[in-house]
């Protein structure tokens, strides 16, 4: 089962790139064409859907994460996504709604061996921020930082994370 939700994760990471990469033509071309209200409904619709999927946008869809996180892989693979964390006012924004979001990354306590690998691979810091998957007291898809990338749960070894509707 373990290998089968795996597969599925990388799947879903496989796609998140051909989304993220593709989407840029689409953000090119609405800016030069001036279309700005359709990319202001564009981030509106983010910012409800956060309610639901947290800040999904930030991982799937926006352009300038996406600049940061492939350059980030090359200048500063450790976190490759920093200004999303600290710098975006958007991400920040939308951010604060993680914690009322739905769709949340979830843990079984049980299952976890507190390797460190969901920390090691997600690409804000959110372990740097003082809530890593290993933390015992809280929800790190909670923290306004967590993307929903899902890079923790394809790295976990023992399947103790997974994604869905969560109530905590």
């Amino acid at each position: 089962m373990k290998v089968k939700a795996n597969n599925i994760f990388i799947t879903i990471k496989l796609a998140r790139r051909i989304v993220q990469v593709g989407s840029i033509p689409l953000w090119v071309a609405l800016f030069i064409l001036g279309r700005f209200e359709v990319i202001i409904a564009i981030l509106i619709v983010a910012l409800f859907s956060s309610l639901i999927v947290g800040r999904a946008f930030c991982s799937w869809l926006c352009p300038i994460g996406t600049f940061y996180e492939l350059a980030g892989l090359i200048f500063h693979p450790e976190r490759p996504r920093f200004w999303c964390r600290i710098g975006c006012p958007f991400s920040l924004t939308i951010g604060m709604l993680n914690r009322f979001s739905v769709m949340k990354v979830r843990k079984e306590e049980r299952k976890c061996q507190h390797c460190g690998l969901c920390d090691d691979t997600c690409p804000v810091g959110l372990v740097d921020l003082g809530s890593s998957c290993q933390d015992f007291s809280s929800n790190p898809s909670r923290r306004y930082a967590c993307v929903r990338c899902l890079n923790c749960i394809t790295a976990c070894p023992t399947g103790a994370l997974s994604f869905g509707v969560s109530t905590s």
